[in-house]
């Protein structure tokens, strides 16, 4: 990896992180905004970089630039027409993901970037896929991951399994991993995503130990309502957990009556339970697609709009049919996806700068 991935970011008094607004995503860009200032990036650095000390000052002048213009595509992305929204939104992303492969310890500059491609291919390989392209189809898009690149090099920020050359993700696999849609996705395709609704759990999806370990309290967390579209035949509620979350078994151990903690301290989410939350503080469970790495909502979000931004520069037709529901109303599975990553991912990158659990919670009272 190249930074230093801290798995629990949570003071020692609770709630301490926890932000009351009238307008989350303004409050985000105002604490994110804080990294405008090449001083303030500077005093956060200085405690989090050891061996490229050197570097401090000029990696401190580039994640100001980047955090500046990268607010500037999400702002523009607020009123901007769907026909290029995609775009817009993807440039925001990619900023964010090199603020934070620059802010760990490590040789990373912009400068560094500049021979970088995407680290990301929609370039179909067979007829098939030509087919999908030049369809006005959505949900059958693609992606692959290359071996080097910005997403590879952003990815190894938070896990240290690299997903191989050349792995295809698709984008049904990627709108299966979004919380907030799971019922749309279930209408659509009449069967359910790979998320796993929680009840409201402690420290942003599980609770922690002493900053390393994770808590996964079977009785306490999972709704069995939405495990049961999971159980086959007779399962237990724990044998079907432990099929669906091979993590569970391989990377834990029991704790207590009903828990299971992690065997080692956490580095990386990897080895984890990964497990997401909703503007609307609604959480669930990752039933990861891959059995050789986690996918995150770091990936979800960088590969999906990978894939939009494709379709809207370089695919006018089929991007207009798809928007204006020509042939198909795929777009209907999307329609808030928008709103969604211009909320979730800048939070995503503050937590990971600030090294602290931010939650930012709607007060319609303000």
């Amino acid at each position: 990896m190249i930074r230093n991935f801290k798995f629990n970011k949570n003071p020692s008094i609770s709630g301490l992180y926890t932000i009351q607004t009238s307008n989350i995503y303004k409050s985000i860009w105002a604490y994110l905004g804080r990294f405008k200032s090449k001083i303030y990036v500077k005093d956060t650095l200085n405690n989090q970089i050891i061996e490229n000390k050197n570097l401090i000052e000029k990696k401190s002048e580039d994640i100001s630039y980047l955090i500046k213009q990268s607010e500037e595509f999400f702002n523009s992305s607020l009123t901007a027409n769907i026909s290029i929204k995609p775009l817009i939104i993807y440039y925001g992303i990619l900023g964010l993901a090199k603020a934070l492969i620059i802010s760990g310890d490590n040789d990373f500059t912009l400068e560094k970037f500049i021979d970088k491609n995407h680290g990301l291919s929609v370039k179909p390989i067979d007829d098939n896929e030509k087919e999908v392209r030049f369809s006005n189809s959505l949900i059958k898009e693609f992606c692959y991951i290359k071996r080097d690149g910005i997403y590879p090099l952003f990815r190894s920020c938070y896990c240290e399994n690299k997903i191989s050359h050349d792995t295809k993700i698709s984008f049904k696999m990627l709108l299966s991993l979004i919380g907030e849609n799971w019922q749309k996705y279930f209408d659509f395709f009449k069967e359910y995503p790979n998320v796993l609704e929680c009840w409201k759990p402690v420290n942003g999806g599980v609770k922690t130990l002493n900053d390393s370990k994770q808590l996964f309290n079977i009785d306490k967390l999972i709704n069995n309502y939405y495990l049961s579209f999971f159980k086959k035949n007779k399962e237990t509620q724990e044998e079907a957990l432990f099929r669906i979350f091979p993590n569970l078994n391989n990377n834990y151990q029991k704790y207590g009556e009903s828990s299971y903690i992690t065997k080692n301290d956490v580095f990386s989410l990897d080895y984890v339970i990964y497990v997401t939350e909703t503007e609307d503080q609604n959480f669930f469970a990752f039933i990861q697609p891959f059995s050789e790495f986690n996918l995150t909502d770091f990936d979800v979000y960088f590969l999906i709009f990978f894939i939009l931004s494709n379709l809207c520069r370089y695919y006018q037709d089929k991007w207009f049919k798809i928007i204006n529901y020509i042939d198909h109303y795929e777009f209907f599975l999307i329609e808030n996806i928008f709103e969604i990553a211009q909320y979730k991912f800048p939070l995503l990158i503050l937590r990971e700068l600030e090294n602290k659990d931010f939650v930012f919670i709607k007060n319609t009272n303000f």
